[in-house]
């Protein structure tokens, strides 16, 4: 297997050759440089914590990863977009191993901070240690069959809304590991609403801010997000791209939410009412 990545200099030679659409090159151009949205967001994340000297280790593991993964994103999107072929191990097929790897792994790191973060009783131990142990399974689970689809089939069909189809850049619909991804994040929205009533008003508001965030970007990126620039606003921005720049702001929020919450168990040690 040699390494192939997209030369963006003479790409234009590409798309007049026509293995490649003008279509699809926008859409990955608009992929990688918006990626940078989470390198920077994470940077910020980490400059906020440090500045508010925030103990909280297991947050500054998440955004570590978090701005990992916007690197391997970028190698993902830059991987040869004209190499799919399935049952064969390309450059594209192997970024995409990478890529997904370090999503799943920001997917569950996320999940197993707001365990942590609501569960610190020490009568809650053993009901965090069990949420856990079950979400690091389902996240094994998953790149197991991640791992799977890549070296031993060779490729990721889309089963979920692609019918099965091969992963050729330009069929639209989910792998197995791609949403098992979402599985594995699933469990936030029980942390949150479970302990929904335990937060401040101020907590609540970001955390809604959030969710809904994430929730505009997963409806774009799902019906306009596809490797092509599609009608989506006239076609003149990539719905994926605005997946990137929606999720990177909502990591701030998240991190605004900590820095808040981090604030009211301060105050409330010292006897005064949380914000």
């Amino acid at each position: 297997m040699s390494f192939n990545f997209i030369d963006w200099e003479s790409f234009n030679d590409i798309i007049i050759e026509g293995s490649t659409t003008l279509a699809e090159y926008c859409a990955q151009y608009s992929a990688v440089q918006t990626n940078w949205v989470y390198t920077l967001a994470g940077f910020i994340a980490i400059a906020i914590l440090l500045i508010k000297k925030n103990k909280k280790w297991y947050w500054y593991a998440f955004i570590l990863l978090y701005v990992l993964m916007s690197f391997t994103s970028v190698g993902m999107h830059t991987a040869n977009y004209g190499e799919f072929q399935p049952g064969v191990l390309t450059t594209k097929l192997f970024a995409s191993y990478i890529d997904m790897s370090l999503t799943e792994l920001v997917a569950w790191s996320g999940v197993c901070c707001f365990a942590i973060e609501f569960y610190q009783q020490a009568h809650e131990k053993k009901k965090r240690n069990i949420f856990l142990i079950c979400e690091t399974a389902l996240m094994l689970v998953v790149i197991g069959v991640l791992t799977y689809e890549v070296f031993v089939l060779h490729d990721r069909p889309l089963y979920i809304g692609g019918g099965g189809a091969p992963m050729d850049g330009k069929t639209g619909g989910l792998s197995l590991a791609e949403f098992g991804c979402f599985l594995t994040a699933l469990p936030i929205l029980y942390l949150l609403f479970a302990n929904f009533k335990k937060m401040s008003k101020t907590e609540r508001a970001l955390l809604i801010f959030t969710i809904c965030t994430f929730l505009v970007a997963f409806i774009i990126t799902s019906l306009w997000g596809d490797n092509e620039i599609t009608e989506f606003a006239l076609g003149n921005v990539h719905g994926h791209s605005l997946w990137h720049i929606l999720t990177g702001l909502a990591s701030l929020e998240v991190v605004f939410w900590v820095d808040q919450r981090s604030t009211n168990e301060l105050l409330a040690k010292n006897g005064i009412k949380a914000i």
